[in-house]
């Protein structure tokens, strides 16, 4: 399955279905736009979404292929509850189900930091917003309008993008934590073989909406004219053909940048059926991608604020026979229900007293482990299913990175180099011209010095074919196999000479 990540690819032109249904029109007397924005005006909410994964595995692949296709099918998430401030401050309770075992979870964030919490850790963890905010470097970036450029892009999406064919309407009575409602059902389901059509007429519904199309540029000016101005973006405007308006003049820039991308919309649409067609010759893959078997369905239930309380979306997508990928097709199904919409809402912060730093800190594998208790369930997720403590060595016969040196029919490498590769820690005592390296995994030492032709290995003496040398460029040389073992790995030799190091 380590052939899995050049197959996604085939995932990403599909991904576009999801924005479709946000062109829908009035339906069955529900105005589908209004019920579509009347979310992003919600300041708090409390809600639940579960979240899960189906893979079809395809025919005649491997014993190891399909145990991981089971593993990818037992893993699912279930966000239990869910808490929007109306300050910005959100908290989650949930757990992630993985081969059987559940690990509960919490997340909170604020202005401040996302904090984030598992059972079987021993503190939670964190990452500091300001000090990411301040690692960006971006002068002038205003996030009040950011929600604004948000909406406002919205509404040009959900204005300009067409109906599909399968959509209707209905009254129903549907219960929402607890609650029974009368909402409005908005089912839709698209398939791959409609979606080059649909984002044609979009492109030439955007093409002929000047008005949305300049508000957004305007929208979009306003927001980023503070950060060109602190950044000094003259010579950027000049490679954007713009060099000859000042940038305070927002009429001039905005006019421009229209007709520049109005201009690039109708390049598109003029080439746009050649193009598709040349896609499917250089890629016939794309026909299954985009054909009748991948399906998108949602069924969205509104209440008469024009907010969606309800949601069911499951996305198929048909996958080519590929010997890169071992799946005839990957499903993702997702249910949430949202409630108390723009009520009272305190999100349940987690304290960062004492919890992990993450944004100063590259854990080991061996250190990852460390923050979780032994025999918890995220530990042995960790250890035994991902494997994070794996790792593979690879030393040629003339390697100009180890320059590994044969003597007496033993080879000899420079510590420090193989010792760090393998996440050890590396401490020199000048007094006692010794070196010790600590396992990253279990802990364990192993201590050479350099002239002496013992070690210890685990608290034991180790004889050693010669004494422990530093070569011409002041490294310690010392027997690969001594080292190697003592930080619990495997070394081999093939065939054609290479040397093969292996951790489990």
């Amino acid at each position: 399955m380590r052939r899995m990540k050049k197959g996604t690819k085939w995932l990403l032109p599909v991904l576009a279905l999801l924005l479709i249904l946000a062109g829908c029109q009035t339906v069955g007397g529900l105005d589908v736009n209004k019920a579509l924005l009347g979310d992003l005006d919600v300041k708090s909410m409390e809600s639940s979404t579960t979240l899960s994964l189906k893979a079809v595995p395809a025919d005649g692949i491997s014993a190891e292929d399909l145990e991981m296709i089971e593993l990818i099918n037992s893993f699912s998430v279930n966000i239990a509850h869910v808490k929007l401030q109306d300050n910005g401050n959100v908290s989650a309770a949930g757990s992630v189900t993985y081969k059987q075992a559940t690990v509960p979870f919490n997340l909170s964030m604020d202005q401040e930091a996302v904090v984030f919490n598992a059972e079987g850790a021993k503190q939670p963890f964190y990452f500091p917003l300001e000090s990411y905010e301040d690692s960006l470097g971006v002068e002038g970036l205003d996030e009040s309008k950011l929600q604004d450029i948000s909406k406002l892009v919205t509404q040009f999406v959900v204005k300009n993008l067409p109906n599909p064919a399968a959509i209707s309407a209905t009254s129903v009575s549907e219960t929402v934590y607890g609650q029974q409602l009368n909402l409005t059902k908005l089912h839709t389901e698209i398939t791959g073989d409609e979606l080059p059509a649909l984002v044609k007429s979009f492109l030439k519904s955007v093409s002929k909406d000047t008005e949305g199309f300049t508000a957004l540029i305007g929208g979009l000016y306003d927001y980023l004219y503070p950060i060109l101005t602190a950044a000094g973006a003259d010579e950027e405007l000049d490679m954007l053909g713009l060099g000859d308006i000042p940038l305070e003049d927002k009429e001039g820039v905005v006019t421009v940048a229209h007709d520049a991308a109005k201009l690039a919309v109708d390049a598109l649409l003029l080439v746009y059926d050649k193009q598709l067609e040349s896609l499917y010759e250089t890629t016939p893959e794309m026909a299954t991608v985009l054909g009748k078997d991948t399906k998108l369905k949602v069924d969205l239930f509104v209440d008469s604020g024009f907010h969606i309380r309800k949601q069911n979306i499951d996305l198929t997508v048909a996958l080519p026979a590929s010997e890169d990928l071992p799946l005839k097709s990957i499903s993702v199904q997702s249910q949430s229900q949202t409630w108390n919409v723009n009520g009272a809402v305190t999100a349940d912060l987690i304290s960062k007293d004492g919890a992990l730093d993450l944004s100063n800190t590259e854990l080991t594998p061996g250190e990852t482990l460390r923050n979780f208790e032994p025999g918890s369930t995220v530990y042995n997720v960790l250890k035994d299913d991902m494997k994070i403590t794996a790792k593979t060595l690879m030393i040629t016969p003339d390697d100009d990175y180890y320059y590994p040196v044969v003597i007496g029919g033993t080879t000899w490498i420079p510590l420090r180099y193989v010792a760090e590769d393998l996440d050890a820690e590396v401490t020199w005592d000048g007094a006692n011209k010794s070196i010790t390296v600590t396992d990253d995994v279990y802990g364990d030492a192993v201590v050479f010095k350099i002239g002496s032709d013992q070690a210890l290995v685990g608290g034991k003496t180790v004889k050693l074919p010669l004494p422990v040398f530093v070569d011409e460029y002041g490294d310690a040389n010392v027997p690969l196999r001594v080292l190697a073992e003592g930080l619990h790995a495997k070394v081999e030799k093939d065939e054609d000479g290479y040397i093969w190091i292996e951790r489990p």
